[in-house]
């Protein structure tokens, strides 16, 4: 017994205009789990140059991380306000996730079936975290979300062509994205599965991948004299030399892992076993019914885990839990599919609870996720109106890492102040703790900053402002806390 085939309905109703309620639902309910940055979205340091189009603020990822599409987008001189950019963010990955669901679950699927599904898969924690990058993503989703939308449309021979074209083109946007190429291909309820096509399907994939990375190193090199990525300082690269170096980045892979099952549940242990478990019932259920068709969902999530652990091995790097999220989208199929058998043997009302369960949970957490990343942005309005007084230079003393809205929002470094205060104000902002000759004139009282107490005092001078926070930081900064964590296993 095998799944239905995608592309028409129970109720006889053409497939377009079933994705387009998918993709609209999914769309308006992300919106309502991000509605606390709706009208002024997080921004992280890094991604304001894409938020004002200035590439030279950008130009260094080429080489880093070979991020050459997200280069373009910085060229195109158009400046737009981050609520807009955050709103198309949001609808290109409410394409992307409408699209993979509609060729996943088959035509007996129900409207609201697809909708929670993809918002499984969307509103996981990575996908949120990502999301405060939305800026610079914009060209990488636009890539995934037509790819999709072509995926609805041509015959699943001609998409696997298109990877060629796509997933080099979705690796230099974000280095996990060609893996969300992957996942369109490997979820279609209406492929033709044998072990020959698999194996043609991945080969054909990894020398798309390996294509992309030909790319990004030919275009590093003819720009950078650099044939290769190195990896930049903030991601604490230790290469491997040896096999006694390799084992020790291999616990680098290891925490990665465990980082992505803990965190995965928004840092809720009782969450992450529950959707542990949850999950490995899917799949059990899933390979049950049909091997095949488990068997290429787990070796698309297997492929992305290994390429992921072994970049760790090789170069030592830190990755970052929001690198994983492509994961859901193969995990969130094996759910839906596991829903639906439920539903067909009987219980139906066991695999609504589940789908209901599951996504309300999602859109709560991913919900408080948004609203705690957005405490930033609160105080620094209160900080932009106090500065509003005043003309000139703004000098920040003492440190950014003593504010609780900075440590709530995850601020990474004092340049998400230097930036959001001059969004702001359109003052030039000078952080004192980074640049201390440049306020070596400042009075001694000021140049301190906020000795009683938390929280901040604005105080005006001839010729601009002193931005006045606490010397006392609340946590360590985080490419000094994650050195330290390094040196503290060795």
């Amino acid at each position: 017994m095998t799944f239905a085939t995608a592309g028409s309905t129970a109720t006889g109703r053409p497939a377009a205009p079933q994705l387009l309620v998918t993709v609209a639902a999914v769309f308006a309910l992300m919106l309502l789990a991000a509605l606390f940055q709706l009208h002024d979205p997080m921004i992280r340091h890094d991604d304001y140059p894409a938020l004002l189009a200035d590439p030279s603020l950008f130009y260094s990822k080429t080489l880093t991380e070979g991020r050459w599409v997200n280069y373009l987008w910085h060229l195109r001189g158009v400046v737009t306000p981050a609520w807009v950019n955050f709103l198309a963010y949001h609808l290109l990955w409410a394409i992307y996730l409408g699209c993979l669901v509609h060729n996943a679950l088959g035509r007996q699927t129900e409207v609201w079936q697809r909708v929670m599904v993809a918002l499984i898969a969307g509103l996981c924690l990575p996908s949120v975290l990502i999301s405060l990058w939305f800026n610079t993503l914009i060209p990488g989703l636009a890539i995934l979300a037509f790819y999709g939308w072509l995926a609805t449309r041509l015959s699943e021979r001609a998409c696997r062509w298109l990877m060629l074209v796509f997933v080099p083109a979705a690796l230099m946007s974000y280095t996990t994205y060609p893996f969300l190429i992957l996942a369109m291909s490997l979820t279609r309820a209406d492929a033709a599965r044998s072990a020959k096509d698999l194996a043609g399907l991945l080969v054909l994939f990894i020398a798309s991948f390996a294509l992309g990375m030909l790319a990004i190193y030919a275009l590093n090199y003819a720009e950078h004299g650099v044939f290769g990525v190195p990896m930049a300082d903030w991601r604490n690269p230790s290469p491997a030399t040896d096999l006694a170096s390799a084992l020790k980045n291999s616990k680098l892979a290891a925490d990665f892992l465990v980082n992505l099952v803990l965190k995965g549940g928004y840092s809720i242990t009782g969450l992450a076993l529950l959707q542990t478990a949850v999950l490995g019932c899917a799949v059990w259920a899933v390979w049950s019914r049909d091997k095949w068709r488990a068997l290429y969902m787990l070796s698309g999530a297997g492929l992305g885990l290994a390429l992921i652990c072994l970049q760790v091995i090789r170069s030592g790097i830190d990755m970052p839990v929001r690198s994983g999220g492509f994961l859901w989208a193969f995990g969130a199929i094996f759910v839906g599919l596991f829903a639906l058998q439920l539903r067909d043997s009987g219980r139906a009302r066991l695999s609504r609870n589940l789908l209901f369960g599951f996504t309300a949970l999602y859109v709560i957490f991913a919900g408080l996720t948004h609203y705690f990343s957005t405490e930033w942005n609160r105080l620094s309005r209160h900080m932009a109106a106090d500065l509003g007084g005043g003309e000139g230079t703004v000098y920040v003393t003492g440190t950014y890492l003593s504010l609780e809205a900075a440590n709530k929002s995850d601020l990474q470094k004092d340049q998400s102040v230097e930036f959001r205060l001059n969004y702001l104000t359109g003052r030039e902002i000078v952080m004192c703790e980074s640049r201390p000759e440049a306020c070596a004139a400042l009075p001694e009282e000021l140049r301190g900053g906020l000795l009683d107490g938390r929280g901040f005092e604005v105080r005006h001078i001839d010729g601009g402002s002193v931005l006045m926070l606490s010397p006392k930081a609340l946590r360590e900064g985080k490419l000094e806390a994650a050195r330290k964590n390094r040196q503290a296993d060795e």
